[in-house]
């Protein structure tokens, strides 16, 4: 127990931890420990200040051309499906406020939807909310964009910055390791692929979040790697804004194993936050944990609740999210925050503050 004091007393000093380092916190340190440890971090940068932003999610698709072991987004496994026009879509935002800072859009991996398609689509998302950052396409679709345009990954990525996105979202990374990448989802390629093109953003000046997907078949070895090789590539780019862990729900798809504890879901946190030194935000994804549990974990090292959503978001939903209340609004988050006696700071996609209550 030695060797924990001293890495509890460097995590104190705000300094860097290594990869077996963490496991040790991680398999050895209690569950409080670790709790006060990622707090504190959390609080020596934004003291008890929680972020939210007002945004809405656009899913075109849910048919996909992949078939992912974990996935229950996807039309093979989801009782709804859905390949919305431009014209559906247009119609579908006149329901929002224009009020709102964050266009969301990922789906399915859908031959119908091409990168004309998409730039149309940004261009009707501009008009309709000019003062929206429009934060699109996860690499998988970039990297299926580049291959309908036979195109390299650079000339998709300055294409839609070029009309109009600043911001691509962190999907897709699920794992970084090749043998559990060939069980869950080997259509998807390497992590290079992913690696490459959130390296390929920064390069151009579009910024982006990191995500994984835990909970399956990995291990904490596994998941600390994953958020090694994230530190390593925030190291060279700075260009990512959070850190996104989406746990694995287990309804409606080919894996259907059981899902990890709460518990294991707050060691997650804390770990992500103590480990993660050079990315500011983690973010606390209500749809995928449900609200209260979301809410649960600005205690444990979260910052930011994500957003409004505004009901547009299909994918957690689908997958056992116990999450019933599909979108809510402004106010009600400030409120959900000012209970627990932390302070509502709304956002835009870059964390400027707009306003704090």
């Amino acid at each position: 127990m030695k060797n924990i004091y001293k890495i509890i007393e460097k995590v104190e000093l705000s300094q860097r931890i290594s990869l077996k380092e963490s496991l040790l916190l991680y398999k050895h340190l209690s569950l409080s420990d670790l709790i006060y440890l990622a707090n504190k971090r959390k609080t020596n940068l934004f003291d008890n200040k929680v972020f939210f932003i007002e945004n809405i999610h656009i899913e075109p698709t849910n048919k996909c051309f992949y078939s992912c072991k974990f996935c229950s987004f996807n039309s093979i496994n989801n009782f709804i499906n859905w390949d919305y026009s431009l014209e559906e879509i247009k119609n579908k935002l006149l329901n929002f406020p224009k009020t709102i800072k964050e266009i969301h859009v990922t789906g399915g991996i859908n031959p119908s939807k091409n990168l004309k398609w998409y730039i149309q689509l940004f261009k009707i998302l501009k008009e309709n909310f000019p003062d929206a950052t429009i934060k699109a396409l996860t690499a998988i679709e970039i990297d299926y964009l580049a291959k309908m345009e036979n195109k390299s990954y650079e000339w998709v990525l300055k294409k839609i910055k070029d009309n109009g996105v600043l911001f691509i979202t962190g999907g897709g990374a699920e794992i970084f390791d090749e043998n559990i990448r060939k069980k869950l989802c080997p259509e998807k390629g390497s992590s290079e692929l992913w690696i490459n093109i959130h390296k390929l953003a920064h390069k151009i000046g579009l910024k982006s979040n990191a995500t994984i997907l835990y909970g399956h078949i990995e291990n904490y070895a596994h998941r600390i790697k994953h958020l090694e090789i994230i530190r390593n590539i925030q190291d060279e780019t700075n260009g990512f804004l959070c850190f996104v862990p989406l746990k694995y729900r287990n309804k409606n798809n080919f894996l259907n194993i059981r899902e990890t504890s709460f518990l294991d879901d707050i060691r997650f946190f804390c770990i992500s936050r103590i480990f993660l030194d050079n990315i500011p935000h983690l973010k606390s994804y209500w749809p995928m944990f449900g609200i209260n549990k979301a809410i649960f974990c600005l205690h444990c090292g979260a910052d930011d609740l994500d957003g409004t959503i505004y009901n547009t978001t299909n994918i957690f939903a689908s997958s056992g999210s116990e999450e019933t209340n599909p979108s809510y609004t402004k106010n009600e988050l400030i409120e959900l925050i000012k209970k627990e006696n932390l302070t509502p700071v709304e956002r835009d996609s870059f964390y400027n503050v707009i306003k704090k209550y």
